[in-house]
């Protein structure tokens, strides 16, 4: 929905009380593109509204959080940032490897994640799929066609990736606009992601984030041959071992840990 068509209090009722009747259970509203006073009102009254009919809310075209989703937790994500959207984008390397440390620390953004065609610009599908980790959004939009991900080699990887997480520690590797390295948990599973950005690179990354025990390892790595492919690893590993990570510019890698 336009938010032009939800300036009143008379249309936000109208609109919010169809969607609930008809059992919707949240709406992307768009095109705020500015910070006047009034529109800045008016991302609290749609909350407000809909908060009231217990639907959640995703604003796109706005700008940054400021933490108004700590009252209104109705407030899922809100795009704020250039994304998937920017086509003329090229070098993306840079930029979601900047990302993390910047605009995701103000809180969730929609970025349309995850693309396995041209618009990568600059990165690998390695890259891309860890972005999906990395960005942190409880509700997860894909860039990418439904059928590019089912066919992709990592689908079973990517499916089991969630929206939320239960613990994320960023490791000691990581520097801002070169290499975003996280370690995620959820439940028992643990994922190692890592985006790359403009210079190829090889890290040690030691897996003392694993708890005691041994674990499956599902890996995701970049291919040597081409940037539109993706090699898959499976082997075990414990808490004390060393992961050596070899990306491309541009690259990435996935790491899925499930217990033994």
């Amino acid at each position: 929905m336009h938010s032009n068509r939800l300036r009143t209090p008379q249309e936000r009722e109208e609109f919010f009380s169809r969607l609930h009747k008809f059992g919707v259970a949240g709406a992307k509203i768009d095109f705020f593109d500015h910070e006047a006073k009034e529109t800045v009102d008016l991302y609290e009254e749609l909350l407000k509204t809909a908060a009231k009919y217990q639907m959640v809310v995703d604003f796109h075209g706005a700008n940054k959080p400021t933490g108004r989703h700590r009252t209104w937790p109705n407030e899922l994500v809100r795009e704020a940032v250039r994304g998937m959207e920017s086509s003329s984008l090229k070098e993306r390397a840079r930029h979601e490897t900047i990302l993390p440390f910047t605009r995701y620390l103000a809180g969730p953004a929609d970025y349309t994640t995850m693309h396995f065609g041209q618009r990568r610009g600059d990165t690998t599908w390695a890259h891309q799929i860890a972005s999906l980790a990395i960005f942190d959004s409880p509700m997860l939009t894909l860039a990418a066609h439904p059928q590019s991900v089912l066919d992709n080699p990592a689908a079973d990887v990517i499916k089991t990736i969630p929206a939320v997480w239960d613990q994320t520690v960023v490791l000691a590797d990581s520097r801002i606009g070169e290499l975003a390295v996280y370690a995620r948990r959820t439940g028992e599973i643990w994922f190692l992601t890592v985006m790359c950005g403009p210079e190829a690179r090889t890290i040690q990354v030691p897996l003392s984030f694993l708890g005691d025990g041994s674990y499956k390892a599902a890996l995701v790595r970049d291919s040597k041959e081409k940037p539109d492919a993706v090699v898959l690893e499976d082997r075990s590993v414990q808490q004390g071992d060393t992961l050596e990570i070899e990306m491309t510019a541009g690259g990435g890698f996935v790491g899925r840990f499930t217990k033994d």
